[in-house]
C-alpha cells in the first residue's frame, strides 16, 4: 500500500548530525531549546529550508528579527534550484516602523496578538492548498517574546490549537525557545504540547552541542555540531 506524498516524514539530512535526527513523522512539533547566542534560529531556517529541496514551502513566525532579514537569511540557504514558498507573520515591524513590501509578508501589530497571528496562518494556509501545496514546514521564531504579552495560560491555550493545526494537516512544526528566559515551571508547561525536542547548549570545551529527545526511541546523547 502506497503512503500519500503528504504523509511522508520530512528530512533533516544535512542539517544536523545523523546520529541526532535524519527526519521526523508528517504532523510533527518540536520545539528548539537554546540560550541566547547559541544558534538555534540560524538551526530552526536551515530546517525550513532544507524542505525547499523537496519541493516543500515555510512559513516563519517572526517575534524577534523584522521581515527583512528573516526572509535575507532563508533565501541565503536555498540552493539555485530550490521551489521557494516562504511566508512570513512579522509580529515586529509594525512596532518598530520597519515594515516591509516584500511579497508574503504578513504583519501583525504585536508578538501578543495571538488572534491575528492566528488568522494569518489560517489564509497562508488557504492559499497554500489553493496552489495545491501539501507539504510545508512551519518554524515560530520565537515563543519566549510572546511570555512577556501574554500569560502562560492563553500562550499554551494558543499553542494547542496552532500545533494541532499543523499535525492535522501533515506538517511539521519548529518552535524556537530560550529556557533561560523561562522558570523551569513555564517550559514544562509548553513542553507538554510538543512531540520532542532539539536542546542546543554551548560548552566551554566541545563547543556547540545538540541531543535530541522525545522522537527518539530514547534520548540521544550530546553531539557538536556547527
Amino acid at each position: 500500500m502506497s503512503v500519500h506524498p503528504a504523509a511522508m516524514p520530512y528530512t533533516f539530512d544535512g542539517v544536523l548530525p545523523p546520529e541526532l535526527l535524519t527526519e521526523v513523522e508528517a504532523g510533527t512539533n518540536l520545539l528548539v531549546s537554546g540560550p541566547a547566542m547559541s544558534g538555534k534560529r540560524q538551526l530552526l531556517l536551515q530546517l525550513l529550508a532544507r524542505g525547499a529541496s523537496e519541493g516543500e514551502g515555510s512559513i516563519v513566525v517572526t517575534s524577534r528579527n523584522p521581515a527583512d532579514d528573516v526572509v535575507d537569511e532563508y533565501d541565503a540557504l536555498l540552493p539555485a534550484d530550490a521551489t521557494r514558498f516562504l511566508r512570513v507573520i512579522d509580529c515586529v515591524s509594525n512596532q518598530s516602523d520597519t515594515a516591509t513590501d516584500l511579497d508574503g509578508v504578513h504583519d501583525v501589530s504585536s508578538p501578543g496578538d495571538l488572534t491575528g497571528i492566528g488568522i494569518q496562518f489560517s489564509e497562508i494556509a488557504r492559499e497554500a492548498e489553493e496552489t495545491g501545496l501539501e507539504r510545508l514546514r512551519v518554524g515560530f521564531d520565537s515563543l519566549s517574546p510572546l511570555l512577556m504579552y501574554v500569560d502562560l495560560q492563553r500562550l499554551f491555550r494558543f499553542l494547542h490549537v496552532f500545533t494541532s493545526q499543523i499535525q492535522s494537516r501533515d506538517w511539521i512544526g519548529l518552535f524556537a525557545i530560550d529556557p533561560d528566559s523561562h522558570d523551569q515551571q513555564e517550559v514544562n508547561t509548553i513542553s507538554q504540547l510538543f512531540d520532542g525536542m532539539i536542546e542546543i547548549r554551548l560548552d566551554d570545551d566541545a563547543g556547540r552541542q545538540a541531543r535530541v529527545r522525545g522522537v527518539t526511541s530514547s534520548p540521544t546523547d550530546w553531539v557538536a555540531f556547527e
